[in-house]
Parts: C-alpha cells; structure tokens; sequence
C-alpha cells in the first residue's frame, strides 16, 4: 500500500489568495504564498484559466531600501464573482448553493483537465493499490 500527498499547486495558493480579495506584489508573494515569479503565475492563470487580474504599478523600498518598481496584482469583486457563478455551473445541484466561509478557505483547484476551478483542500492523501 502506497500513500502520496498532493500538495497543492502555486497557481492553486496564488488564486485562491487573490480570490479572498487580497492584493500582492512580487515581494509579498514570495514571502507569504511562496511564488518567486508571480508575474509568471499570473500570466498562467490568465492564459490558462481566462481570468481578469488587474494589476498597477507602485514603488516599494528595494535593496538596501532603494525604491523599485513592482506590479501589485489583484482581482475585482466583480470578477471573483464571475469565477464564482461559472464554478457553480459545472458543479452538481446540490453542491450548487453558495460557499460556504469553510470552502472560500480551501482555495480553488487549477489542477483538472477543465476550465472549471474547484473547491480543493491544501493536501489530499491517496491510498494506491489496497
């Protein structure tokens, strides 16, 4: 009997933070989802997943606190919304009503073979072969 733990996906971390209505840059990412190339996620998940990520451009204190430049990113309300009403479209009746507080804290699964996120927690363990 074999066990293996799924951990979840950077894209999963990243959207599912941006989707709690938290806003990053490239640094707060690193430090707190993990994601050194967030530009890079982002444009993942936009390619990927067609979402709308807005992002602007602000200065933060840098090296040995000079000013850089980075892009902080976020989604609108009306955009989670969006994501919202076209995941419930592909889940079953019954799973269909609004999420609860305990699902909006699991994130969204990017990893399906569909355009559709899904509610997912953090690691899931799977029992191969008994």
């Amino acid at each position: 009997m074999t066990n293996k733990i799924i951990h979840e996906s950077k894209a999963d971390r990243v959207l599912a933070a941006l989707m709690s209505g938290r806003t990053f840059n490239r640094f707060e990412a690193e430090r707190q989802l993990s994601d050194h190339c967030l530009h890079s996620t982002v444009a993942q998940l936009q390619r990927v997943k067609q979402l709308r990520i807005e992002r602007k451009y602000e200065t933060v204190p840098g090296f040995q606190g000079n000013p850089t430049s980075v892009c902080r990113y976020w989604i609108k309300p009306e955009e989670r919304k969006r994501i919202m009403i076209r995941r419930r479209l592909y889940l079953p009746n019954k799973e269909a009503s609004d999420p609860t507080d305990q699902d909006k804290e699991r994130g969204l699964n990017l990893n399906s073979s569909d355009d559709t996120a899904s509610v997912n927690k953090p690691q899931i363990e799977l029992n191969n072969g008994a």
